[in-house]
This record gives structure tokens, C-alpha cells and sequence, in this order.
């Protein structure tokens, strides 16, 4: 079974207090992924199906702006857009302009309050379009993972490779672990990094020099980030198993 954005909203807008404000009529719209996007410059990265959360960080405050970003969305066909607002964009920013051009066009539009940490509904959503690939799909990646007999073996890939930056985050009570993990999520590009964090880029870059040079994580070899990233989804696995 598909993953429908209609589903998605019902079940989780009164964890993350999201509301409906316009496109209705495109809830039926199939969801395949989730993107954090703030830059319209970088709509190549974009694909169709991606449901878009958005701060407003390079907002202008202008009606122009909100209707360009969201035509621009609409041309990538994309499913629809979160707006996280209460800090870089407002409620009031949205005009019965804006909600004219998404109801005309079927593109569904919700708001989220600011308190509400983009890295938590991300790494929901995340969760639940994994488990829907492993429902439709033939053999995954996690089906490969239930296979594997002796479950140690993946305890101690993970042990390997992340041991360093868990630790850390351990001793210093810091959360290196998601920027390292956002940082192979996002190809290296510090601003989205950035944007999901609600850090400075300098903060960004500043774990990343951490990360590399003081706890020695390779991140300029491609066959390196794909350990790392395994990793990652085995610790995901591991969360999923815990909860079924």
C-alpha cells in the first residue's frame, strides 16, 4: 500500500498540532519523501511526491515571495507544504492571496506551530515511509536486516563505526550524533543542515571540524559516508524492532 498524505495528516496533526489551512482537495496526493527547504535555489534537489517544511528562514515578508516559493513546488510536484511558523514566518504572513493560489491549484498547505521541532516529525515520518517500502517493496534493505542470524553482528557494525560520536554525545550531553547524521542525509550542504537544526552554519561547521579532526570521521570518502549512513539505518531498525 501507498503512503497517502491524507492518512499522514490524520494520524499525526494532533501529535505535531498541524492544521489544514488550504488544498484540501490534494490530500490524496501519494508522499515519498520529506525535504526541509528554505532556499528556492535549491529546487533541483527537489522531487516529486516530497512533502516540503519550510521555516520561512529566508523569508522576504513579502505575498510575492510565499506564492513564487509554493508555484515553485507545484512545478516540481511536489505533495504538499508544512510551514513552521511563530518565528522567521507568521500566520498573519499568509494571505488570502496564498490561500486562493493553493486551493486553486489543489496543493495542500498546513501550518505548524514553532515549538514543534522539525527533526522530530521528520525522523516520524521517516520511520513510517520506511516501513511502508517494506510493505510494497520485494526484498529491503530492513528485510535484509530481519535476516541476519546473529543480531550481534549488527551491534557491534554500529558499535564500530559510531562509537566515537555517541560517546561524545554521552560524556558532553551534546547531540553531534543528528548533525553527523543530517550531514550524510543532506550530501554535505551545511545549509540544510543548518535549517533542520535551528543552528548558525558556523555552529554546523564547527561539529563537522569536531567530528573530523577530533574524533577522526572520514567524511570526504564516499565509501565511508555509506558505512556511516548503514549504520544509521540499523540503529533505526533496532528502534523499530523495539516498538512492534
Amino acid at each position: 500500500m501507498a503512503l497517502f498524505l491524507s492518512d499522514l495528516y490524520k494520524e499525526t496533526k494532533e501529535k505535531y498540532e498541524l492544521s489544514l489551512i488550504a488544498g484540501e482537495n490534494g490530500l490524496h496526493r501519494e508522499l515519498s519523501w520529506v525535504y526541509v527547504a528554505e532556499d528556492q535555489a535549491n529546487s533541483s534537489f527537489l522531487r516529486p511526491g516530497e512533502l516540503i517544511i519550510s521555516t520561512g528562514a529566508l523569508y522576504d515578508h513579502t505575498e510575492k515571495w510565499l506564492i513564487h516559493f509554493i508555484r515553485l513546488l507545484i512545478e516540481k510536484q511536489t505533495c504538499g507544504l508544512i510551514l513552521n511558523i511563530g518565528k522567521h514566518i507568521l500566520q498573519t504572513d499568509i494571505t488570502p492571496s496564498v490561500l486562493a493560489f493553493c486551493e486553486e491549484h489543489r496543493f495542500p498547505l498546513f501550518v505548524m506551530p514553532w515549538h514543534i521541532h522539525i527533526y522530530d516529525i521528520t525522523r516520524d515520518y521517516y520511520h513510517r515511509i520506511f516501513l511502508e517500502s517494506r510493505s510494497e517493496n520485494g526484498i529491503d534493505f530492513y528485510q535484509l536486516l530481519e535476516n541476519v542470524n546473529d543480531s550481534s553482528i549488527l551491534t557491534r557494525f554500529v558499535e564500530q563505526k559510531l562509537s566515537p560520536v555517541l560517546e561524545y554525545d554521552r560524556k558532553h550531553n551534546s547531540n553531534f550524533s543528528d548533525t553527523l547524521f543530517l550531514y550524510l542525509k543532506y550530501w554535505g550542504s551545511i545549509r540544510d543542515v543548518a535549517a533542520e537544526s535551528y543552528c548558525h552554519r558556523n555552529t554546523i561547521a564547527n561539529r563537522l571540524r569536531i567530528l573530523k579532526e577530533e574524533l577522526g570521521f572520514n567524511l570526504e570518502d564516499p565509501s565511508r559516508r555509506f558505512e556511516l549512513m548503514t549504520a544509521y539505518m540499523i540503529l533505526e531498525f533496532n528502534k523499530l524492532q523495539r516498538k512492534t
